[in-house]
């Protein structure tokens, strides 16, 4: 008796503190990452994704279209003036697309342009995609461009799993204007 007696007196005192033990609380947001992301079964996918990914800024899609032993080869002045390139991984991927869409979160209008953008097979388990870009982050910091122009090879895998992922990228200038590896220069930390 005693016992269901203290029981009762602290959720009297619990209640009167106003702590809701039996009120309804305000739902959590889902773990999931949202956005515009297609299951990967297709070359075609994995650049869709990459596209959306770039024009919501969702960190989470876009670390999902690349393998994990992803390797890039940046333009050859971006690597010349930047020893952050050397042993370039997923890990400085995510990280430099992490900064960036930090960087440009309250702004709209992020757009990833691609010229001819069809996947051509080389293997049963890869195909390439060699296209123009152009690229579009509306980015807070004032002395970074916004825009960005280049040629593009992305030679996407299929894993093991049956899904593909971007295993290898390669930035090439078009002119002096600034490339996708200058971007990424200027967000990796």
């Amino acid at each position: 008796m005693i016992g269901v007696l203290r029981i009762l007196a602290v959720t009297a005192a619990m209640a009167s503190a106003g702590c809701g033990v039996f009120g309804t609380r305000d739902p959590e947001p889902p773990i999931t990452g949202g956005g515009t992301y297609l299951q990967p079964d297709t070359p075609e996918q994995v650049v869709e994704n990459l596209q959306s990914a770039v024009e919501e800024l969702n960190t989470l899609n876009y670390r999902r279209s690349f393998s994990d032993d992803f390797e890039f080869t940046p333009t050859s002045t971006a690597e010349a003036n930047n020893p952050i390139f050397s042993g370039w991984s997923t890990t400085n991927e995510e990280q430099y697309f992490t900064a960036v869409a930090s960087a440009a979160q309250f702004s709209v209008g992020h757009e990833l342009t691609l010229d001819n953008s069809s996947a051509v097979p080389v293997s049963e388990r890869m195909s390439v995609v060699d296209t123009g870009y152009s690229l579009t982050i509306n980015h807070n910091r004032p002395d970074i461009p916004t825009s960005f122009t280049g040629q593009l090879r992305w030679e996407i895998e299929q894993g093991t799993d049956g899904l593909w992922r971007l295993a290898r990228w390669t930035d090439r200038e078009l002119g002096s204007e600034p490339t996708w590896s200058d971007l990424k220069a200027e967000f990796v930390d």
